[in-house]
């Protein structure tokens, strides 16, 4: 069936030494459009000047991919890492032109800056600098965030990029017409329906595993990393409100992560039976978020 949206653009933007974040970051955008862009009618689209920016001889190149690219984006995720990247003759750099043009205008500005080791030999000492000196300069300017790996930075822009369209889109579904009431419950219904969604994919590749006799346990913290992401995207997506859900949903957070460190031993089984009941425990606190989320719906919570 045939469906109308809105389409966000996303500039993804970095120095040339952020190679792996220039890959991933369109993975975790796209990642939002299979969750969310039905409910909301909403998509995201990643860009990128390698993919989207085309010849042009009319002015230096930094305002040529201002004109193509960051005037008709939405959204800006920025990444740095040991680099700066080279002056524009406007600004530090090219990342950093686009950063103060999306300021400027008001536009939303996810800003990272990665603390993951590098070889000494391979700096640039002057370049490093300079990111270090703009990067104090930003501090007095606005939030960033720091990363130590790529997953890392996935779990972060997961939160921050849903909390970001929670605020940024509204569903043509849910416009000014309906009252504050009606919109709040179109909000927490269709809020509702994917965090079911969510729950079932969970348990049915949790009980799969779990009923399956494994030996070991990695399968099952594969399975829990997943839902520690995805629990972290809902959480994120509570613009106000629903306090009950999100104090359940950090709780839910905090058990998850001990099951990343969770170890087993030479005992008879026990620690891994340990494992697969915390995990069993940790479900069913997500399974009782349905009824409260109902309670919020008809009335029954403030």
């Amino acid at each position: 069936m045939a469906q109308n949206g809105t389409i966000y653009r996303v500039l993804v933007a970095s120095p040339s030494d952020c190679v792996a974040e220039r890959k991933m970051i369109p993975d975790v955008i796209r990642g939002w459009n299979a969750s969310h862009s039905f409910s909301s009618a909403a998509i995201l689209e990643p860009v990128l000047w390698e993919t989207h920016a085309r010849p042009a001889m009319a002015d230096r190149p930094q305002s040529v991919i201002n004109k193509q690219l960051v005037d008709n984006c939405d959204i800006l995720v920025g990444t740095f890492w040991t680099r700066l990247g080279t002056a524009t003759g406007n600004a530090e750099s090219g990342t950093a032109e686009e950063i103060e043009e999306f300021r400027a205008k008001g536009k939303p500005v996810l800003l990272y800056f990665s603390s993951a080791p590098v070889v000494p030999d391979s700096l640039d000492a002057e370049q490093y600098q300079a990111l270090r000196d703009y990067k104090q300069k930003l501090g007095a300017a606005g939030l960033y965030f720091q990363y130590e790996n790529l997953e890392s930075l996935r779990d972060l822009l997961q939160r921050h990029l849903a909390g970001t369209m929670a605020e940024l889109h509204r569903s043509p579904s849910r416009g000014p017409a309906g009252s504050d009431t009606e919109n709040r419950n179109d909000e927490l219904l269709q809020y509702r329906s994917q965090f079911d969604s969510f729950l079932r994919g969970l348990e049915a590749e949790w009980a799969s595993e779990r009923d399956s006799g494994p030996v070991g346990i990695d399968e099952g913290k594969t399975i829990l990393s997943g839902a520690l992401r995805d629990v972290l995207s809902f959480r994120s997506q509570i613009v106000k409100g629903l306090d009950a859900v999100s104090r359940t949903l950090d709780e839910v957070a905090v058990a998850l992560r001990s099951l990343q460190r969770h170890q087993t031993f030479l005992d008879g089984g026990r620690s891994a039976h340990a494992f697969w009941k915390a995990g069993d425990e940790a479900i069913a606190r997500l399974k009782g978020l349905l009824e409260q989320l109902d309670g919020y719906v008809e009335g029954r919570t403030a």
